[in-house]
């Protein structure tokens, strides 16, 4: 039973996404060296996420209006952030890098693959069994968070200087994917 939560996590961590965006955009700005340690900001943001899911899943079995409510808060983060980093100047500042580690959080607690692994991946059991599934989900995160910060940091040059120009469309993207997912 693990060995297919593990593959299905695998699958769900290469998927381009959010916060996959957001990482090879900063692997792409920073390169790998200074962006390397953002995999534990994406670590952080799918442990808090995804035990926050697991509950609230148990919480608001029987309420029609919760998920789609917090698609819409999620589309919301995510046109923001796309906002955000579509007005970025590609040379960034020691602030902006620190912003970057908030950013990778706060993009991966509104993240619909957290969701997904809370509400979805995770069946309502006893805490041990919970417990493991999202340390081995952590665990996945920040080996392919660490992937997408390389990939990001092996784009050709004149491509990293635009990387967060196009990681705002793309999020953007996901934000309208979001808010129409909700609004279903």
């Amino acid at each position: 039973m693990i060995t297919a939560f593990v593959l299905t996590s695998s699958v769900i961590l290469l998927t381009p996404g959010p916060t996959n965006t957001v990482l090879a955009a900063a692997g792409a700005t920073f390169g790998l060296p200074r962006a390397r340690l953002l995999p534990l900001a994406e670590a952080a943001g799918y442990a808090l996420a995804i035990s926050f899911f697991v509950a609230f899943a148990a919480l608001v079995k029987d309420l029609w209006w919760a998920l789609p409510a917090l698609k819409i808060v999620a589309a919301c983060w995510l046109a923001y952030a796309a906002a955000r980093l579509w007005a970025m100047s590609p040379d960034m500042t020691g602030a902006a890098r620190r912003g970057a580690v908030a950013r990778v959080f706060l993009t991966t607690l509104v993240n619909p693959k957290a969701m997904i692994v809370g509400t979805m991946m995770i069946p309502q059991g006893s805490p041990d069994d919970t417990a493991l599934r999202i340390a081995v989900f952590i665990l996945l995160s920040s080996i392919a968070g660490l992937g997408w910060v390389a990939l990001g940091a092996a784009l050709p040059g004149g491509v990293r200087r635009r990387s967060y120009k196009g990681a705002a469309v793309v999020l953007g993207g996901f934000s309208l994917y979001a808010l129409s997912s909700a609004l279903a």
